[in-house]
């Protein structure tokens, strides 16, 4: 197996909150027409990505998928350049009356790709969308609604408001997976947020639901709510969710600081075949809690900040996409508990410089079952299940993920900043452990990734 190299030391102890980059309010180029503002921003990015370990990806680094050594990518490095990042986003805003304000957002790069892209010639891939959202102000009511795609309320913010979705903070982090341990999603959404003055706020938001499932090594009967194909403007197949996701937040700024708690709230439906060739609807609904801090120890210079969530059903809101749930040996579908933390520290010595240092890890909580006899294996963890093959080419591994760690450092150099915007450097590095349950045959491989990224952008 590869070791940890010496020189990677846990020296870092917290991570950042704000996770969305925007223009800041005076950046891109701005249109009147009207009395309706358009702001025309983004960047260009030339990125540059190495992997100690094969994963065959572009910007966004799979943190699941790092190979153990029954993979070819564990004897591979892997070196990309991308564009891919690059960002286009218009921004609309107008008052109906001095009371009133509506605004809408538009924000997509070059990460998604069609059935067919690759990379071979033409680098055929798709503009996706990022943020796509209406949002309706009330100034002396306090009161705000949203509807659309961005940032999941589970995300945290930077401030008491919580009626931007879109922080102006810097995202610091090139890898566009972001970082292990931190909650967030892009997703549809409605959203409302009522103020409480500038200190405190309470929002609630219904969001797209989606599950998902653990594989399984061991043949279980079909659950159908896992396993419909595409349909109608859909490529790939979707999970059954008879409910959405329901989030809700209070968000507190006392004067020094920064607070916030969350409950997200889902529901995981299951239909198995009966015996008279129908199927059943059965549903178990999860609650997870959560919440984060952003302490200036020296404002605007130097910052602690950290974030969690706790509970059921919470994988696919980790960067590490670790599942929501696993089935039991009838197939039924069950959440899976666990844990996502994220720690970091925030430092701008200069207007032109600015430091990051984090550390996240995820893991689930074992949720395994076995047959009448005892020797065949279900469910998630399952001691029953097969890692004999980590250490040889085409060997088995089918045990699962415990755990999910990253340490990861980096900075941005503004070398540029003028009337024609702004030309900025970053590097980041990163070393990423997935640590197996231990299981009778092989017993608990770790897969180990080290990554440097390297990016040039300009702001216009």
């Amino acid at each position: 197996m590869k070791k940890t190299p010496a020189c990677i030391i846990a020296f870092l102890l917290f991570t950042a909150l704000v996770l969305a980059e925007t223009p800041a309010p005076d950046s891109g180029a701005m249109l009147n027409i009207k009395g309706v503002t358009i702001v025309l921003g983004g960047f260009v990015e030339g990125a540059g990505i190495y992997r100690s370990a094969n994963t065959n990806s572009d910007i966004g680094t799979p943190f699941g998928r790092i190979p153990l050594g029954n993979s070819a990518g564990f004897y591979q490095n892997e070196t990309e350049f991308s564009a891919r990042r690059s960002r286009l986003s218009l921004r609309a805003s107008g008052d109906y009356d001095p009371d009133t304000h509506l605004s809408g957002y538009y924000e997509m790069d070059f990460l998604g790709a069609a059935a067919t892209a690759n990379s071979n010639e033409s680098n055929s891939y798709n503009p996706r969308i990022r943020h796509l959202f209406a949002a309706l102000d009330w100034d002396k009511l306090g009161l705000h609604l949203l509807a659309g795609q961005t940032w999941s309320l589970a995300t945290p913010n930077n401030n008491a408001s919580v009626t931007n979705p879109l922080p102006t903070g810097l995202n610091l982090l090139i890898d566009n997976a972001c970082v292990v341990g931190a909650t967030w999603a892009w997703q549809p959404q409605f959203r409302v947020v009522k103020n409480f003055g500038k200190a405190l706020s309470l929002a609630v938001s219904t969001e797209n639901p989606q599950t998902t499932v653990a594989s399984q090594p061991n043949s279980v009967p079909i659950n159908y709510a896992n396993s419909q194909g595409p349909g109608s403007n859909f490529a790939v197949a979707l999970s059954v969710n008879a409910l959405p996701d329901f989030v809700g937040k209070i968000a507190l700024d006392p004067g020094w600081g920064h607070f916030e708690v969350l409950d997200l709230v889902r529901n995981f439906k299951s239909n198995l075949k009966t015996s008279t060739g129908s199927l059943t609807d059965t549903g178990i609904t999860t609650d997870a809690v959560g919440g984060g801090v952003i302490l200036p120890v020296v404002p605007g210079m130097f910052s602690l900040v950290a974030s969690g969530l706790f509970g059921s059903g919470i994988g696919r809101y980790g960067s590490a996409l670790l599942p929501d749930v696993t089935q039991n040996k009838q197939g039924i579908d069950l959440p899976l508990t666990g844990s996502q933390i994220l720690t970091g520290i925030n430092v701008t010595p200069t207007p032109a410089l600015a430091l990051y240092a984090f550390y996240g890890q995820e893991q689930l909580n074992r949720l395994s079952f076995t047959n009448a006899a005892g020797d065949t294996g279900y469910g998630y963890g399952s001691d029953l299940y097969n890692n004999s093959g980590a250490d040889s080419l085409g060997g088995t591994v089918n045990g699962n993920i415990r755990k999910i760690s990253e340490v990861t450092a980096g900075g941005w150099w503004k070398f540029y900043q003028g009337k024609m915007g702004r030309m900025q450097l970053g590097v980041q590095y990163g070393h990423v452990e997935n640590f197996y349950f231990n299981v009778i045959k092989g017993g608990a491989p770790t897969a180990i990734e080290n990554m440097v990224f390297v990016s040039v952008r300009y702001y216009w």
